[in-house]
């Protein structure tokens, strides 16, 4: 296991996602990861913000208000100064670690990038769409590949970089500035060339960038390699912290752990938590589950009419 000086890990999280940082940095320190955190915040609470500082070894970079997603603003977060050590781990908020994955947190070669394949290949993976990649990354970059590295594409909710690499950051960063609407959310239209946004945008550099570091073959944080111990990603909306899906349901005693952590760590008090990660709520949220996409899609919905007529 690493000593926990050698990797940051980062994270961002608007408002309606500061308890995804909050209980990432305490499934660290609940099993045995003592390594530093920096996160990424958007119009967080002062509360939220004490609670996350609480956790130790936590550092809070502020973001600006904007109106694209806040996962665009992973290459400048793992990039910034804050980050002191030689390996950058980015772990999507909507997430937890089971067990002790320290080792998973630094790579073994600094000319390599870890990161997830998608298998299948995912259906936004088209030579259309990969034509328009590798224009765009000539455009910007100066040059490019002829031909893809890539036979599929990249999910970069886990993400292990050198710092090395800081360069590379600054290429994705300026190419999502490049091809991304200022307002973009999550995903784009189906079927668009960087459907998934910023992920599709890494994608576009690691399959045509000449200067992107190279793909490592082995990705252990999905517990491959140990089934007690890998990065546990939520994805879908609502989040545990919200209501539970069909998904995030076999991570709920895991979750649940983590919330206990907190409160007999006294950085929250057990009436603060949300109704979700109480144990006695779960009768509830267990009948809700199937509504549970459905209540999200209505929330949004409500919100987007709002900010309509703002």
């Amino acid at each position: 296991m690493t000593d926990g000086t050698n990797t940051t890990v980062v994270t961002a999280g608007d408002a309606a996602y500061a308890w995804g940082p909050l209980l990432l940095a305490a499934s660290m320190r609940r099993n045995g990861m003592p390594h530093p955190v920096v996160v990424g915040a958007m119009d967080w609470p002062e509360t939220m913000k004490r609670r996350l500082l609480a956790i130790g070894g936590t550092k809070i970079v502020e973001l600006p208000k904007s109106r694209q997603c806040v996962a665009c603003q992973k290459p400048l977060l793992m990039g910034c100064d804050e980050v002191e050590t030689d390996w950058v781990c980015w772990a999507d908020a909507d997430g937890a670690f089971i067990g002790d994955c320290g080792e998973w947190l630094s790579g073994g070669n600094p000319d390599e990038i870890v990161i997830r394949q998608y298998d299948p290949v995912p259906p936004d993976f088209t030579p259309a769409n990969l034509e328009i990649w590798r224009r765009d990354v000539e455009r910007i970059c100066g040059s490019a590949r002829s031909a893809s590295r890539l036979a599929t594409r990249v999910n970069s909710a886990f993400i292990v970089v050198h710092r090395s690499r800081r360069a590379f950051l600054a290429r994705w960063k300026r190419q999502i500035e490049g091809v991304l609407p200022a307002d973009v959310g999550i995903v784009m239209q189906q079927g668009a060339a960087y459907f998934q946004t910023d992920e599709s945008v890494l994608a576009s550099l690691l399959a045509f960038d000449p200067e992107a570091p190279a793909v490592a073959e082995a990705y252990p944080a999905d517990g491959r390699v140990d089934p007690s111990r890998y990065y546990a990603h939520f994805a879908y909306n609502p989040k545990p912290w919200q209501m539970w899906t069909a998904r995030a349901m076999q991570w709920r005693e895991d979750v649940w752990a983590v919330a206990d952590w907190l409160v007999r760590q006294g950085i929250v008090e057990a009436r603060d938590l949300p109704a979700s990660l109480r144990r006695a709520w779960w009768p509830l949220y267990r009948a809700l589950v199937p509504a549970a996409p459905w209540v999200w899609r209505a929330k949004k919905a409500a919100r987007r009419l709002e900010s309509a007529f703002r």
